[in-house]
């Protein structure tokens, strides 16, 4: 609950207040002040928005030793005690994606280079003059035409003209408004260092997995069909997900620390993920072990392909926004 530090009178209008006021009855104004210290706003802030309460602290036992508790308690109804699904998650998928950029921060070199740009040889003048004179067959090649994409690549390492005007500059002539805005982002793209490109993709995987997360409660309402409405899978999903994301989370960190951890500190979090998500399954959905290991590995399979293609396209759909 927000705290309010109340004052007797309305600091907008002067209005007499009880201490029961949380509003001016006058005119409506919230009765408290916000005339603090920097870190009291911090505190409250955090509070406020992580839930950082006595529900937050309750909540960490049962997330991490009772699988399926905390899905249990909500789809009952029960949903005072605990923290937040959604909050939860969210709380969890900052710690998780904020190591995994140091983990992946850019190198030196990486900084240098151009993404999706090969290393070329210099061209000479009388080459660069025979590759403009020739003619722009606009089906040879897509977006770019072949017998110009030797000069836009010349240009690009070269010189700072915008994607535009390095079209402009050749005379590139498309025959569609798609072709054309496709050929900007290819030359834009290029004109980007790896690092910065790797810096772009990575802030947009946060949001792309919280739109994977609907993927598999669909998959575990087909395979749990009779075990309540669509809701109550997404709530299992998002716990599931907030599980592997905070395993995954202490792998980075402790893969900054140690050297070569990364290899078998991923191959751990995804055993106990897995010895997690079977025994939330028994317990959530009252299955026989045995299906819910085998529904485990089915889900699985089909989640992994719907997975790499919702990455995939959703990288595509980001580089297209670039």
């Amino acid at each position: 609950m927000k705290k309010r530090r109340k004052h007797k009178a309305c600091l907008n209008c002067g209005e007499l207040l009880q201490q029961k006021h949380n509003y001016c009855p006058n005119c409506g104004q919230e009765n408290t002040d916000n005339q603090v210290s920097i870190g009291l706003l911090l505190r409250e802030f955090l509070s406020n928005f992580f839930s950082l309460d006595s529900r937050f602290g309750r909540t960490f036992k049962p997330f991490f030793f009772s699988p399926g508790k905390l899905t249990i308690a909500f789809n009952e109804g029960r949903r005072v005690l605990y923290a937040n699904p959604i909050r939860w998650y969210l709380v969890i998928s900052i710690f998780h994606f904020f190591f995994m950029a140091k983990m992946f921060a850019p190198t030196v070199k990486d900084r240098q280079l151009r993404g999706f740009q090969d290393e070329m040889e210099e061209l000479s003048l009388h080459k660069f003059d025979s590759l403009y004179a020739l003619p722009d067959t606009t089906q040879n090649g897509w977006p770019i035409p072949k017998t110009k994409s030797e000069l836009v690549d010349h240009l690009i390492v070269t010189t700072t003209l915008a994607p535009s005007e390095i079209m402009d500059s050749l005379n590139l002539a498309f025959d569609s408004w798609h072709r054309q805005y496709a050929a900007e982002k290819v030359i834009k793209i290029s004109q980007e260092t790896t690092a910065s490109l790797n810096s772009y993709i990575m802030s947009q995987i946060p949001m792309i997995i919280f739109c994977i997360l609907p993927i598999y409660a669909l998959l575990l309402k087909l395979f749990f069909w009779r075990k309540g409405l669509y809701i109550k899978h997404l709530i299992h999903s998002i716990h599931l997900h907030s599980l592997f994301f905070f395993l995954l989370g202490w792998v980075w960190v402790f893969s900054l620390l140690i050297e070569d951890f990364e290899d078998y500190g991923i191959n751990i979090a995804v055993l106990l993920s897995s010895i997690y998500i079977v025994i939330s399954f028994k317990k959530v959905y009252a299955q026989k072990l045995v299906w819910c290991i085998t529904k485990f590995f089915m889900i699985g399979f089909f989640y992994s392909i719907l997975l790499g293609f919702s990455l995939g396209l959703g990288v595509m759909i980001s580089l297209a926004f670039f």
